[in-house]
């Protein structure tokens, strides 16, 4: 949600810094790309937070073997 939040404002900032034709608005929400680009997080699970069986060095055994 954080993300949309921040994508929305940065292109906001760049619309106005077209119609005002102040580019420093623009380079603002350009900025503001970035940091919402490098403050995203991933919330998917991996094995590891799931708790599964299976530990990652099994799931290589099980490959390895398979080829």
């Amino acid at each position: 949600m954080k993300l949309l939040l921040l994508i929305s404002a940065a292109a906001v900032c760049v619309g106005l810094g077209f119609a005002w034709r102040e580019p420093w608005i623009g380079g603002v929400g350009l900025l503001v790309a970035f940091a919402a680009m490098f403050t995203d997080r991933d919330d998917v699970p991996t094995d590891e937070e799931r708790g599964s069986y299976e530990t990652p060095a099994a799931v290589r055994n099980m490959r390895a073997r398979n080829r």
